[in-house]
């Protein structure tokens, strides 16, 4: 930086930027916000504001009236921004105008912006460590949420982190240092911000008190938070930044909320991942995820609780069968449903309008989107009368009549008002006497403008002459220098132009300071009415909340019963009991991408008795990974409360599902695909209950096929023998082998996918059948990729050749003596090579340049 003396001016600049720390500062000078030195130079280079210089200071800047979009692109790069206003009128102070920092925009204390997304939440939260017990805070500022939330294990902290996918993280330093690994495993997931603080910014005492206060009470016991020692130091610790070090206005967070993972169907970050719940595993267009395929919802707070619904699927049974019976009247009562359809999609936001009302940031036309919400949403309570599930008649009762606040703000506020708050004309005639007489002031001085100009064409005898105004020199009267020697003698000159000369007279003086004075009064007087008429509506917060949290469940089941309508979905029975039976199930999102009937739906049976572990071989393609995920997807869309794409479903309360799906390698974390299919397997068989569903395809694919097959037997036998953890298991395997456990254990089943063999190659008929094959028609697959004719000839002598070599080494140990544990024989390096070949992951080209290989090193070898 220079050395030179700064000026008054940027030594207010240097006291701002003290203030905003590690925040680029945006600092205010008339109607720009500008930066200096660093600041410009890296807000020039990541969002393209030309940088410039003044007396060598680099400088950019950007207008006042667009800086929202300048300041979401840097918060979408993560970084944080720091607002420095005046803070003083410059017309009331004759020296410099004070200028302070008035808050720092950060990822996750953003309120109103471009980057909130409508079905979203974004939170910010705090987390602690006390003991062996995390202390979890979320705060979304757009919507006023705020919950806390303990948990005992790093587990279940990375699961329900992979969640949320918070924007920004407040953790002390020493929590990053003891916890590096767990934010480099969420960095692979998900972008954030972290924050990190001394760890006494934590102090369980401090941050009581600091809630203690914010709620006004004596006890947090009324909020269920009794003994949550490390909840509620992050909770505390989250408000005092929030409050403190980014200036923010919190009033409008009224209360906290519990949270618990208890009650709910537990499903992992990895099971999320590989069942595509909310995100596809891959780029795709399309309804691939299974909120895609459901979301009907048509109001932003039922798209974000559709979302946590499918996150957190219930494990109550009374809770599931109330939403059950609540999407089943809807979907019985058409006309109800489309009467409430057709309200829903009136209403905006009300959650994060109301909370914009509430901290004063809300733009005259938040108001009018409250009060045609609130009206829609008295249209949706009529519709919801005649409905008498338990669920449906709580939630009318939740709608309150706001007849009275919608009236309040249809008589003060136009129709159609300015878009800032900043800006005049906000509020109707009749609502202040005093407005009014300001405003007939304003009118009337047009007619007495073109009254007085027709009066001085007259006087003067200049037709040409016109008066008009500027915001530099006020109002004139304008001639041709021609005429201007006819202009009266009291009449004194005020710019001389190029082809003309303005005047000003006593009369138009005191017009001036009549009608100018007007002007500022009509903006003082409607900005503090408007301050007033905020804090008048946010007295409602609590109601409008409660509102549009009913709003929000209406919302969800209204789209999940159009969903059964439009998909053809039935209501599911489930009870405690240990069973999974359904009959005729389709895999809900393949279902809908395939043309109508082209689906192959299955039966699925499942106990702990005779069908525990169910065994699915069969070649690639022919629809196993399809098989096992569409049973995990019904289960999970049964305990949500959905109805379900099935002809019948008997689903007995499971409390995890789990997956091991695919084999992706993790080379961002240095980790190999067998390296993250073992961990995702221990996860598996330490966690899992005799009440979870398993669903394993392909184990053990990453090693040698013996090491694979004595992996895979293994974690079968241990699903199958294991007390407290013989899960009903999906098992689809390559591996023939496994077949066998049908033969030791009552509880496992072999099923296959069945397939049609013809002259001219194979056919999948896409049906899971009872039995087991020892054939994985890799060749026949190979056909369909496409692979050359003489590549696949050449295929199969080596393959004919393999097997009769394969076949001698079976005399020696037969396949009925193998044990899988115990001196495994040595094979053929070639034929471990081919059985180890994933055609699934080459291209024809690579296969057959692949076959080409083996074929040389079989004529030398053999």
């Amino acid at each position: 930086m220079s050395t030179i003396t700064p000026t008054p001016m940027m030594q207010q600049w240097h006291a701002c930027k003290k203030q905003a720390k590690d925040a680029l500062l945006f600092f205010r000078l008339g109607d720009f916000y500008e930066a200096f030195y660093e600041d410009a130079i890296l807000i020039s280079k990541e969002i393209g504001v030309t940088l410039t210089k003044r007396q060598e200071t680099p400088m950019c800047g950007v207008p006042f009236h667009s800086s929202e979009s300048y300041i979401d692109q840097l918060l979408e790069k993560g970084f944080k921004v720091a607002i420095a206003e005046q803070v003083e009128d410059a017309k009331q102070t004759k020296t410099l105008v004070k200028r302070e920092v008035v808050r720092i925009i950060t990822p996750g204390s953003i309120t109103h912006s471009s980057l909130l997304k409508d079905k979203s939440n974004n939170f910010f939260v705090s987390l602690v460590q006390i003991g062996s017990v995390y202390g979890l805070a979320l705060i979304d500022l757009s919507t006023s949420d705020f919950t806390v939330l303990e948990l005992e294990s790093k587990q279940a902290l990375l699961d329900e982190l992979c969640k949320q996918k918070p924007a920004e993280f407040l953790v002390s330093q020493k929590f990053i240092q003891d916890h590096a690994s767990l934010f480099a495993e969420i960095e692979q997931v998900f972008t954030f911000v972290l924050t990190e603080k001394e760890a006494w910014h934590f102090d369980p005492q401090s941050a009581l008190h600091a809630l203690q206060h914010h709620f006004q009470i004596q006890s947090l016991d009324g909020y269920g938070l009794r003994g949550m020692t490390a909840a509620i130091a992050a909770a505390g610790a989250l408000l005092t930044h929030l409050q403190d070090a980014l200036h923010l206005d919190i009033a409008h967070l009224k209360t906290i909320q519990k949270d618990s993972l208890d009650g709910f169907l537990s499903i992992d970050r990895t099971t999320m991942r590989h069942l595509e719940l909310l995100e596809p595993l891959h780029d795709a267009k399309g309804k691939n995820t299974l909120f895609d395929l459901l979301d009907f919802t048509l109001t932003p707070m039922g798209g974000r609780l559709l979302a946590n619904w499918i996150k957190r699927p219930l494990f109550s049974l009374s809770d599931i069968e109330q939403r059950q019976l609540a999407i089943e009247e809807l979907i019985v009562n058409p006309d109800v449903q489309f009467g409430l359809r057709k309200a829903l999609e009136r209403i905006k936001d009300l959650e994060r309008l109301i909370m914009r009302i509430s901290n004063s940031s809300a733009g005259p036309r938040d108001l009018i989107s409250l009060s045609l919400s609130l009206a829609s949403a008295m249209q949706a309570k009529e519709e919801l009368k005649i409905l008498r599930s338990p669920l449906m008649k709580n939630l009318f009762t939740q709608l309150h009549n706001m007849s009275d606040l919608i009236g309040s703000i249809e008589k003060a506020i136009h129709e159609n008002p300015p878009l800032r708050a900043s800006d005049t004309g906000i509020f109707k005639e009749g609502y202040n006497e005093e407005l009014d007489e300001y405003h007939s002031i304003r009118t009337n001085s047009k007619d007495w403008l073109t009254r007085y100009q027709q009066d001085l064409r007259e006087s003067t005898q200049i037709k040409t002459l016109k008066v008009g105004y500027t915001r530099v020199f006020g109002y004139y009267i304008e001639v041709s220098k021609a005429q201007a020697k006819n202009m009266p003698e009291d009449f004194q000159r005020r710019q001389t132009l190029v082809n003309g000369e303005r005047f000003i007279s006593t009369a138009l003086k005191e017009f001036e300071y009549k009608i100018l004075g007007a002007e500022d009064k009509i903006k003082a007087l409607e900005s503090k009415l408007y301050e007033a008429f905020l804090k008048m509506v946010s007295e409602s917060c609590q109601k409008v909340q409660e509102i549009a949290r009913a709003l929000a469940q209406i919302d969800s089941l209204s789209a999940l019963a159009f969903a059964a309508r439009q998909y053809n979905y039935v209501k599911p029975t489930l009870d405690e009991s240990d069973r999974i039976e359904i009959r005729q199930g389709r895999h809900p999102i393949i279902d809908q991408a395939l043309a109508v009937s082209a689906f192959i739906p299955n039966d699925t049976f499942l106990d702990s008795k005779t069908n525990q572990l169910l065994l699915i071989t069969g070649p690639n393609m022919a629809g196993k990974s399809t098989y096992i995920r569409q049973v995990a997807l019904i289960v999970i869309l049964a305990q949500i409360g959905s109805f379900v794409p099935a002809e019948s479903a008997h689903i007995g309360l499971v409390d995890q599902v789990f997956t091991r799906i695919g084999a992706s390698d993790d080379l961002a974390r240095g980790q190999s695909t067998f390296m993250v299919e073992m961990t995702e397997t221990a996860n598996i068989l330490r966690h899992a209950t005799s009440r979870s569903l398993v669903i394993l395809d392909e184990i053990g694919r990453g090693t040698s096929t013996y090491d694979g097959i004595a992996i895979a037997w293994s974690v079968a036998e241990y699903l199958l023998t294991e007390k407290n953890r013989q899960a009903k298991t999906l098992f689809a395997t390559h591996y023939w082998e496994l077949t066998q456990l049908e033969k030791e254990y009552t509880q496992a089943k072999n099923f296959q996918v069945a397939v049609k063999e013809t002259p001219e190659g194979i056919v999948f008929l896409h049906q899971i059948i009872r039995g087991d094959t020892d054939r994985s028609y890799g060749i026949h697959v190979a056909r369909l990729a496409g692979l050359p004719f003489e590549a696949l000839q050449s295929a199969q002598r080596r393959l004919s050749s393999l097997e009769k070599n394969h076949r001698v080494q079976k005399k020696v140990k037969p396949r009925d003596q193998f044990n899988l544990f115990e001196d495994l024989p040595k094979e053929n390096p070639l034929l471990k090579e081919l059985k180890d070949l994933n055609l699934n992951t080459l291209s024809p080209m690579q296969a057959q340049q692949k076959l080409f290989e083996l074929q040389q090193r079989a004529h030398h070898d053999l």
